[in-house]
């Protein structure tokens, strides 16, 4: 099975309030689990917009070092515009990054481990999983 992790999973670990996210990471093959493009931007801009730029970034890039950046293809393009347009004509859109990371997710049929399943679990057909939950 292949995780997609979302930033708030990351958060939690970095903040070392859920230790048992980064155990659960460290039991799957890393290669089973990817880090969307826009999650690594939510990241980074969190990092340089805190009180200690540096040595977060470093911390950011220290979680992130064992994980490869997922990044849009052709056929998470599509997934991208469908779920777009779907959750728009039914009046519940989710933000932009939200989108990139549940298309991206979609299209290989991979698991989102997101602690923001409200949201996400109005794209159908996306796989989740809370870590924070558990």
């Amino acid at each position: 099975m292949i995780f997609f992790i979302d930033t708030n999973i990351f958060v939690a670990a970095l903040r070392g309030r859920a230790p048992h996210v980064r155990t659960r990471m460290q039991q799957h093959d890393p290669r089973n689990i990817l880090v969307p493009h826009q999650v690594v931007a939510e990241l980074r801009v969190g990092a340089a917009k805190s009180a200690r730029p540096g040595h977060n970034n470093m911390q950011v890039s220290v979680i992130l070092q064992p994980f490869a950046i997922a990044w849009p293809d052709a056929v998470a393009l599509e997934h991208y515009a469908d779920i777009r347009v779907t959750l728009e004509r039914a009046g519940t859109p989710i933000g932009e990054a939200d989108l990139w990371i549940a298309a991206i997710t979609r299209a290989t049929g991979g698991t989102l481990v997101t602690h923001n399943t409200g949201e996400f679990s109005r794209v159908s057909g996306l796989l989740l999983e809370d870590w924070l939950a558990s």
